[in-house]
């Protein structure tokens, strides 16, 4: 299989200035509407007609890891499977018809693993070197395909709640080394997830190592990483902890946390942060909650400020699961 040239390199005519980031370098794929692979320094974006369809990386378990790890399906009965049908693509299709799976089960382990990988690859820094394969395809086919503006968003977001918890991203990276128990504080312990994370880390599993070994998503340890770091339970710098971030286990406030709906709001028409909609009362004026003051500053975010507007309630359900999931386990 044969790479195509950098993007970097101009083909047959003038091309636009080079990119200078992963996420530029997927827009300008997304302008053309490609079809191929993108290869990073830290993994890897499948793309059809210029939509992202799938995404690796290192960091991040991929639909097999979750799978056999899970023993939904054993490690043999898999590998026997991608050998025959990944090269053409059709893996997705022979779990549905084998009813190993069914579809929707499929596209959320898909979307959720191409999320979680994406993240890492968009993430990385400007540097390294990107490479665009024309024409290459995914081994588990095409089950779903995301805008890559929206995947932009997605990774905006989790970067904004992996700084809100603890901003040093050294954390990502390194092994995870426990405080020795004497050192540790004595406020509550952490809840179950992070309690096993603890059992597991041995000062050499770096958060991508314990995602595997736990069978859960890469980010979710992540940010589970950086609370333990928060709680003074890792060893971290001590000079990292912002003094004007609130807690971020905290519902409805900057760094996490499931976001009230604001009353009277529908999914298809929403007011507009700050104003309410014809009709509806000021939840201020009719005494609901607001969020508790912080010691920051800088403007925050209010639990009313962050209204669903997706149309389709069942997405706005997973969402709203989602969010809180990722703040509070």
């Amino acid at each position: 299989m044969t790479a195509a040239p950098p993007l970097a390199q101009p083909v047959g005519r003038a091309e636009p200035a080079a990119p200078r980031t992963p996420g530029e370098a997927v827009a300008l794929l997304a302008a053309r509407r490609a079809t191929g692979a993108l290869h990073g320094p830290l993994g890897v974006l499948h793309l059809v007609d210029g939509q992202v369809a799938a995404a690796e990386s290192s960091r991040a378990p991929g639909l097999a890891d979750l799978l056999t790890g899970c023993g939904r399906i054993a490690p043999e009965a898999w590998a026997e499977l991608l050998h025959r049908h990944g090269p053409q693509g059709r893996l997705a299709e022979v779990l549905v018809e084998r009813q190993l799976l069914t579809r929707g089960e499929l596209e959320l382990g898909h979307l959720g693993t191409l999320f979680d990988a994406a993240y890492f690859v968009l993430a990385d820094p400007a540097g390294g070197t990107w490479r665009f394969e024309s024409d290459a395809r995914h081994w588990l086919g095409t089950v779903a395909l995301v805008d890559p503006a929206r995947l932009g968003r997605e990774v905006e977001r989790r970067r904004r709640l992996l700084d809100g918890i603890w901003p040093w991203p050294q954390l990502d990276t390194a092994p995870v080394r426990p405080v020795e128990h004497s050192r540790r504080p004595s406020h509550r312990p952490p809840g179950r997830r992070r309690r096993e994370l603890l059992d597991h880390a041995d000062g050499r599993r770096t958060p991508a190592d314990l995602a595997r070994l736990l069978g859960r998503s890469g980010f979710g340890v992540t940010a589970d990483v950086r609370r333990l770091a928060a709680a003074g339970l890792l060893d971290a710098p001590r000079h990292a902890a912002p003094t004007d971030i609130p807690p971020a286990t905290a519902p409805g406030r900057p760094g996490g946390g499931l976001h009230r709906r604001v009353p009277g709001a529908t999914l298809r028409s929403t007011p507009a942060p700050g104003s309410s909609a014809p009709g509806t009362p000021d939840p201020a004026a009719a005494g609901a909650p607001t969020t508790a003051p912080t010691r920051s500053d800088r403007p925050s975010t209010t639990a009313a400020a962050h209204p669903l507007t997706v149309p389709d309630p069942d997405i706005a359900l997973l969402t709203r699961v989602r969010d809180l999931l990722e703040a509070r386990l």
